[in-house]
């Protein structure tokens, strides 16, 4: 059988009625031994229908990017103040709080196919919207503060009904390859996206990059379509949904490995990862480079993301899976901090790739070891508690954007890079748990 090829050997799936059992725990696929870098890199294209939520995983990034990009730049045009782009991201985080925890409890009681189908629909429908506002020239900040509210929802019944289903398509020595690739569609897409959306607003202007937008996401909806319902089932639907929820919390409040995980992730949402509202002010105010610029700046963290994937990917099943999440975290904060203190933007384009690695090994480390941590049938709601650490990076997004206004966006990539490199190490010193997760 090729790399990408299917297996015959199929097993019986249970019904809708029999509940959680071993063999959907396994994926259907006959898993064929890899030698090759090429084949280690690829191992997970093996599993059909991982290569269909792989592809709607490309769809969903491009356009992700593309209208990022977009948007923002929308916003910076219009209002001139970097805490208007950060409380776009600020209203997008706000569903996430509320609605992380039910989402979690959605992914491990229904369907994960038709999970991300209904959401992905309310994510296409604000596409269109925002495309329509722009091409008529009605567009106002208010619109896309309630289209970024919008799609927040939306992530927050996607990303665990995705990140537990991708665990559930490829066996568990396989899950770091599966993250990585996920990352890699990730990444590539920001690797040409946001290069794409500055060339096109640059020559057209927002509204094709918003145009743009619509049609990629397509992909998302039709790939997403293509995996098996059998694939998706519920593991557990007979248990009352408030019962899983508190079983859920429960796990987790008893597994310090998570907890620790959760404080690193905590340190980094809510003072590293809000570096992105900051940067059409710095490319814009501080390098006077552009929308074009612009572009190409995301982009080149694009490629450290996508070089920092295939490494990740090639390296098959990595043992000290906390350490790995640890280090890809520190190197991360640091990387903001030295893009803070960045005088040029032939320095700030030589520190983007790092950024980009190291932010690449940050997720795909810490969902794979916190997902390693986990039984199945929790892998949801566990999931969900985790995703809570996300509702704050917009949080944090609008702190850089108000501090980067009151002070500059360099001394606020400065303050808020530092911050979270020392508390990343400080867990690490003085909670040394989290380096043994395997």
């Amino acid at each position: 059988m090729s790399l990408f090829g299917r297996g015959n050997n199929k097993k019986d799936a249970p019904s809708e009625s029999e509940g959680a059992t071993s063999d959907l725990e396994e994926p259907e696929d006959v898993a064929v031994p890899v030698t090759s870098r090429r084949g280690r890199v690829f191992a997970s294209f093996q599993y059909r229908d991982y290569r269909y939520l792989w592809v709607s995983q490309f769809g969903w990034s491009g356009s992700m990017w593309m209208e990022q990009v977009a948007r923002n730049w929308l916003v910076w045009q219009l209002t001139g103040s970097s805490l208007s782009v950060g409380l776009i991201l600020l209203f997008q985080g706000i569903p996430r709080l509320f609605l992380a925890l039910p989402g979690g409890v959605v992914a491990d009681r229904f369907n994960q196919k038709y999970v991300m189908m209904a959401s992905q629909s309310l994510t296409m429908a604000g596409y269109i919207i925002s495309f329509l506002l722009v091409w008529t020239g009605s567009v106002e900040v208010w619109h896309l503060y309630v289209l970024s509210l919008a799609r927040g929802v939306s992530m927050s019944f996607t990303q665990p009904a995705r990140q537990t289903l991708i665990s559930r398509l490829v066996p568990s020595d396989m899950m770091l390859n599966a993250f990585a690739l996920n990352q890699i569609a990730n990444n590539s897409n920001r690797l040409l996206a946001p290069a794409v959306a500055g060339l096109l607003i640059g020559f057209y202007g927002v509204t094709a990059a918003f145009g743009t937008a619509v049609i990629i996401f397509s992909i998302t909806i039709v790939s997403t379509a293509m995996v098996r319902s059998s694939s998706a089932k519920s593991m557990n639907a007979r248990q009352s949904a408030k019962g899983q929820l508190i079983e859920g919390i429960n796990y987790v409040l008893n597994h310090r490995g998570i907890l620790l995980l959760m404080s690193v992730a905590f340190a980094m949402f809510t003072f590293v990862l809000p570096y992105n509202a900051l940067m059409p002010m710095i490319a814009d105010q501080v390098l006077g480079i552009g929308p074009a610029g612009f572009g190409v700046l995301l982009s080149l963290g694009g490629v450290g993301a996508l070089a920092g994937g295939l490494i990740l990917a090639s390296v098959g099943d990595v043992q000290s899976k906390g350490l790995l999440f640890l280090g890809g975290s520190f190197a991360f904060a640091i990387s903001i901090f030295f893009l803070g203190i960045a005088p040029w933007a032939s320095l700030a384009f030589v520190i983007m790739p790092f950024i980009g690695a190291s932010q690449s090994i940050f997720f795909t480390a810490g969902n794979t070891a916190l997902l390693s941590q986990a039984p199945p049938e929790l892998r949801g709601r566990v999931l969900s508690v985790y995703n809570l650490d996300r509702g704050l990076q917009p949080a944090g997004s609008g702190l850089a954007g108000g501090m980067a206004d009151l002070l500059s966006a360099p001394t606020t990539l400065m303050i808020m890079g530092g911050i979270g490199a020392v508390l990343v190490l400080g867990i690490s010193i003085f909670a040394p748990t989290i380096r043994k997760l395997r």
